[in-house]
């Protein structure tokens, strides 16, 4: 029989283990599972049912090598064969010899669709290039004071906050969306995962420096996910930091540790392995193992805490949002009453307060970039 010492070992080994594991899984989380495709006509689409695919509001739907359809409502739902069947908005590809597809919240699939001129920079980082799109507003032709950059959150790519750039051309601004390092498009991170914030930040001051360098005087920042936390570590660590004028934060992840708690929730993962995984992200030795060149210091990207935001800050958030709480949104306004202006939609899933309701999502940014600085 093995002895009670060699037990407690193999368990702590054990416990350590999945740690680890379930640390790897935060950092460099798998792509979503695909979306099986029953069948399209011109004005409609069949697809599996499941808690996306009945989600309310407008989506995007991949498919092929480069296809891509805007989704609408929903028509009907069969639970005998387990079908949605949703208005079909708008498509490009043969949707018709399609069998799965990628269920997204892309309604824009790249820049040309916002009908904006547009063109490709490459912003100098840590490793070579990041790629950006530069968006002029729908009346070009004067400098223009302040410019907004779009930073999107983890496991995507800049083609999510492209439905952020309406609102912000709507009052004229031009827009920077862009890459930052393990992403896809820009450098390869260390290790191959992401920091959560703690260095992707550096890769999106050079867009910052660009504006500045290209006339522009005051930068809002709009972060989606874990851009938010990239955007709040701007707002109090970039050399251009005087610059930036307010943050515009959808679901933002303001408090990783209470993220990484709530997701684990609702992947039924068991309730003592979220505490093992960020003990293991913030352990030099376990944080290495899950491929981090360095450990994440949580208390840094704790923004919950009272006395750290400088700027005014907007934050659209959804209690639906399944993956960053929106308890963290509430304590994040309540740490800063004089700054920060919460506006929930209606539920959603995560990021996609925008699918839900554009209308109010695009007037809750017009009416804070357009409010006075003290206001």
């Amino acid at each position: 029989m093995l002895g009670a010492g060699l037990l407690s070992l193999l368990a702590w080994w054990a416990v350590r283990r999945v740690g680890v594991a379930y640390a790897r899984a935060v950092v460099a989380p798998r792509p979503g599972a695909l979306t099986r495709i029953h069948s399209s006509t011109d004005t409609t689409v069949t697809l599996e049912a499941d808690r996306r695919t009945l989600h309310r509001g407008q989506f995007g739907l991949w498919f092929g090598s480069a296809g891509h359809a805007v989704v609408g409502p929903a028509k009907a739902h069969d639970r005998t064969t387990g079908t949605v069947t949703r208005e079909l908005l708008t498509v490009s590809g043969d949707l018709a010899s399609a069998r799965r597809g990628h269920w997204t919240a892309h309604v824009h699939p790249d820049p040309a669709s916002l009908r904006r001129c547009h063109r490709e920079i490459g912003l100098e980082v840590a490793g070579g290039t990041a790629p950006a799109w530069l968006i002029e507003p729908s009346e070009p032709g004067r400098p223009a004071p302040v410019w907004a950059i779009h930073i999107h959150g983890l496991n995507t790519t800049r083609v999510t906050v492209l439905r952020s750039v309406p609102a912000t051309d709507a009052l004229g601004i031009p827009s920077l969306v862009v890459s930052f390092r393990g992403d896809g498009e820009a450098p390869d991170a260390p290790g191959g995962v992401s920091a959560l914030g703690q260095t992707e930040w550096e890769d999106v001051e050079a867009a910052i420096a660009y504006a500045l360098d290209h006339q522009a005087q005051r930068i809002v920042l709009v972060g989606w996910s874990l851009g938010g936390a990239i955007a709040l570590q701007l707002a109090e660590r970039s050399v251009h930091r005087a610059a930036i004028d307010r943050l515009v934060l959808v679901g933002p992840v303001t408090d990783w540790r209470a993220a990484i708690r709530h997701t684990a929730v609702d992947q039924g993962v068991a309730g003592w392995a979220a505490p093992l995984a960020i003990r293991a992200l913030g352990d030099r030795r376990m944080s290495a193992r899950a491929g981090l060149p360095e450990p994440i210091v949580f208390d840094r990207l704790d923004w919950v805490r009272p006395g750290r935001l400088a700027v005014p800050a907007l934050v659209i958030h959804s209690d639906g949002d399944r993956v960053v709480p929106f308890s963290s949104s509430v304590m994040f306004a309540m740490a800063n009453p004089q700054l920060v202006r919460l506006v929930e939609l209606p539920p959603a899933e995560h990021g996609w307060e925008y699918n839900v309701d554009p209308a109010a999502f695009n007037r809750a940014i017009i009416d804070f970039l357009q409010a006075p600085r003290d206001g």
